[in-house]
């Protein structure tokens, strides 16, 4: 029976908070592309503790004897410390296939030693991270390559981080020093990110921290997008009070921005106006809003005859690079009110405006109807 995203997430929270172990999990090895009569030669298995923050580090440069003593070391090791751990969740990032994952250290482990390895995880204390945030996000939560777009979506700054590929050349460099810093990096960003995931405050390309309102955990993006659909609905209903008195008239945008900024104090404490002139033609002072504690800015856009979908996409990049340099902004929701159907393809615009930008992830949402 496949397991839900809620089960795994209350299961890792309650493992955290009686302290059992939870590690996370890397490694790296040769080109697997190119091997063809043996499992892929190991450089280095990287392990960090999700609560103690532990980091056990196995390298092939941690002895100067021959290659394949030293990559003996690595494995016996690691072997090792999984069958004193014999108990602990290893968190991971797909490792799940025959050439490169939990089987291949076995293989390779068997390969060498002439044994079958002494000891196997069983599969459901080992989680893939990259499937977990699948199931609770969506399979577009972050751009290819995901684990390093879904570190810089949550402010994770690297230094020695190599793609699988430069691990490879690294390998065949016998750079094996560049190596183990990269796993240590991609080890300690596996940790990061679950220990974000498990505190509900794991952002992604679509969505926001999580925020509680009414005994309910809700992602702060979907709440300032319901806040914009709705807004016509209030708008509306302003107009209708009792023996036609005063109320609040929508006439232009900043009349728009006083009901969102009332509507958005409903479910956030800190709503902050954020004042600049854009630098694209034709902008006057305009007023967005930056929630700080969820590490949002959202900006409010009316479309007419003179936004079209190449101007929205100038002026997105133009409000990216602003935002970029916001020290409380990590996503950017534009909330476009299409009055009159001025966007042919709404969705699609939706669909092509809406990507990260050098770790500030976009949203946007076009109201045409």
């Amino acid at each position: 029976m496949d397991r839900t995203f809620d089960s795994i997430i209350n299961e890792l929270r309650s493992l955290r908070d009686t302290g059992s172990l939870i590690y996370a999990i890397h490694y790296a090895c040769e080109d697997f592309y190119e091997v063809r009569d043996k499992p892929p030669s190991i450089s280095a298995i990287a392990l960090e503790g999700v609560n103690s923050g532990e980091v056990i580090v196995y390298s092939v440069i941690d002895r100067s004897s021959e290659s394949t003593e030293r990559e003996k070391y690595v494995l016996n090791n690691y072997f090792s410390f999984l069958q004193k751990h014999a108990d602990a969740r290893l968190v991971h990032w797909n490792m799940n296939s025959a050439d490169f994952g939990f089987r291949a250290l076995a293989n390779r482990y068997a390969y060498l030693f002439s044994e079958e390895a002494p000891s196997h995880h069983s599969d459901h204390r080992k989680i893939d991270l990259d499937d977990v945030v699948t199931l609770g996000y969506g399979h577009d939560f972050a751009d290819h390559p995901k684990l390093k777009s879904i570190g810089l979506l949550n402010g994770f700054h690297f230094r020695h981080f190599l793609t699988g590929a430069e691990e490879a050349d690294r390998f065949k460099k016998d750079l094996h020093g560049d190596i183990r810093r990269s796993v240590t990096e991609k080890t300690s960003l596996i940790a990061r990110l679950t220990r974000l995931l498990l505190d509900g405050t794991l952002e992604t390309k679509h969505s926001g921290q999580r925020l509680d309102f009414a005994g309910s955990s809700l992602d702060s993006v979907k709440v300032v997008l319901t806040v914009g659909e709705r807004f016509r609905e209030v708008r509306r209903q302003l107009k209708r009070r009792h023996g036609n008195r005063h109320t609040l008239e929508v006439n232009d945008e900043y009349d728009a921005q006083d009901l969102i900024h009332s509507l958005l104090r409903l479910f956030f404490d800190d709503v902050r106006r954020e004042e600049w002139t854009p630098s694209y033609a034709g902008s006057a002072s305009r007023i967005d809003f930056v929630l700080p504690r969820y590490r949002l800015a959202i900006e409010l856009k009316h479309a007419g005859k003179s936004l079209s979908t190449k101007e929205l996409g100038e002026q997105l990049i133009v409000d990216a690079n602003k935002y970029k340099k916001h020290a409380d902004v990590r996503h950017l929701v534009c909330l476009v009110f299409d009055e009159n159907g001025s966007f042919e393809n709404p969705r699609g615009v939706e669909s092509d405006l809406g990507r990260a930008h050098d770790g500030l992830a976009v949203t946007v949402r076009i109201y045409d109807h």
